[in-house]
C-alpha cells in the first residue's frame, strides 16, 4: 500500500507578494545602508508596514562582502522615481 503525498508546492515569499513596489539596490558601505534606511523611514514610513529590505545586509557588510538586496514597499502611493534617488544616495 502506498501513502498519497500531495506535491510540494514552492513556499510563497509573502513580502513579495504583498509588495506594491520592489527594487534592488546596491549598497557600498554601512554609511550608505543607514542613509537609505533614514531616507525610507522619513518618505515611506517607519515599520515593516511600509518597507521591508531583505537579508542581513550589515551583517554582509561587516564581512566585506558586496551586497545587493531587494526593498518592498507596501504604501501604494509611493513614487517610483524615488528608486533611482535611492540608488544616488
Amino acid at each position: 500500500m502506498k501513502k498519497h503525498t500531495t506535491p510540494e508546492q514552492m513556499p510563497v515569499n509573502l513580502k513579495e507578494k504583498n509588495a506594491v513596489h520592489d527594487f534592488r539596490i546596491t549598497i557600498r558601505d554601512r554609511d550608505h545602508f543607514y542613509k537609505l534606511v533614514n531616507w525610507l523611514n522619513e518618505n515611506v514610513g517607519k515599520g515593516e508596514d511600509n518597507w521591508t529590505m531583505e537579508g542581513r545586509v550589515l551583517r554582509a557588510l561587516k564581512q566585506g562582502k558586496s551586497v545587493s538586496p531587494k526593498i518592498y514597499i507596501f504604501r501604494e502611493d509611493f513614487d517610483t522615481t524615488s528608486s533611482l534617488y535611492l540608488s544616488l544616495l
